[in-house]
């Protein structure tokens, strides 16, 4: 009887031990699954765009006011020659010019002067009434850049000019200025200019059958603008 019992009781057993060991192991559902690894979206393309040099602005055209202050001016006195200080005279210019290359520039820049006479009158005779100046000119200059937007430049304009006095023969002749200053660029298309330079001219008339100097000397003064396109 007792042999009986042990044996059912160790039959028991073995039938509850897988029973155990099923309700102790977690089923793979009581496990939440790893998150999906979010794959990252590829970048966006970077567009390399280079960077286009400014356009190169071939031709300039600009206006100029011409203050003299300083000058000398020779004048026909009979078959003679006086030369004195002359008076402030003004005037304006134009240019008009186009880029040879880098710096180097070539155009024409005529000019008028006002008020062109005698600080004081050499003859006896009453004054004569103030003389105009026409000067016809090339221009040749070239600038020398020193930052971006300024640049230093030199200049020689030589031409054909004309002395009109009322009453008088025209005087006619060469002229020749050298100079130079500098110039600021406002925006990419227009520029201001400050310069100064000195003026000689060698105009001639006929005076009593016989050809003498009637003729200007001017320290110039030059200030305007401009625009390239």
């Amino acid at each position: 009887m007792r042999k009986a019992s042990t044996l059912i009781g160790l039959t028991l057993i073995a039938l509850a031990a897988p029973a155990r060991a099923q309700d102790g192991v977690p089923t793979a559902a009581a496990f939440p699954a790893p998150p999906t690894a979010e794959v990252a979206g590829a970048p966006a393309p970077v567009l390399m765009t280079q960077e286009q040099p400014p356009r190169r602005r071939w031709f300039a055209i600009g206006l100029s006011l011409l203050p003299m202050a300083v000058g000398r001016f020779t004048t026909p006195v009979g078959a003679m020659e006086a030369t004195g200080d002359a008076s402030f005279a003004y005037g304006g210019a134009l240019s008009v010019s186009a880029l040879v290359f880098r710096g180097l520039s070539v155009g024409v820049a005529p000019q008028v002067i006002f008020n062109v006479q005698d600080k004081v009158n050499p003859s006896q005779l009453a004054a004569p009434a103030a003389a105009r100046e026409y000067d016809l000119m090339a221009r040749v200059a070239y600038a020398f850049p020193i930052v971006d937007t300024i640049a230093l430049y030199v200049e020689v304009l030589p031409g054909y000019s004309l002395i009109e006095q009322p009453g008088a023969h025209t005087a006619k002749g060469l002229v020749l200025i050298f100079g130079g200053g500098v110039a600021m660029d406002l925006t990419a298309a227009v520029f201001a200019n400050l310069g100064v330079g000195y003026q000689a001219g060698f105009q001639r008339v006929s005076a009593g059958g016989v050809e003498v100097d009637d003729r200007t000397r001017y320290l110039r003064v030059a200030l305007g603008g401009g625009v390239r396109f």
